[in-house]
């Protein structure tokens, strides 16, 4: 790959991070634990929190995980061992790692 490739992608990389760093924040900030007055609201809404929190909570890990396949491909770029398939060693098309940079297999691999 080329090395103007690898700079546009680590661009990109830092900048995605940069996202969800913020968009964490933005999520921990807002969701923060609220006391239910069991004789003031109804059974309902109460599930209806219960759903939101636990939605906020899934949320939350998915971007944490995101965050660390990031910080993982960051690092790869950085050892040049990046865009090539862990099974067949092959180079990735770069239109597939434009999409998702933590990508770890060509799409061949991925198929089987």
């Amino acid at each position: 790959m080329e090395n103007r490739k690898y700079i546009e992608l680590e661009e990109m990389i830092l900048k995605e991070l940069s996202a969800l760093e913020d968009s964490l924040d933005s999520i921990k900030n807002t969701s923060k634990v609220v006391e239910l007055d069991q004789q003031l609201i109804g059974r309902l809404s109460r599930m209806d929190s219960i759903q939101d929190k636990e939605m906020t909570k899934a949320n939350i890990v998915r971007r944490i995980q995101k965050k660390s396949q990031l910080i993982e491909a960051l690092k790869r770029l950085k050892e040049k061992d990046f865009g090539f398939c862990i099974d067949c060693g092959e180079e990735i098309d770069i239109r597939r790692i434009r999409i998702n940079p933590a990508v770890r297999k060509c799409f061949s691999c991925m198929q089987k």
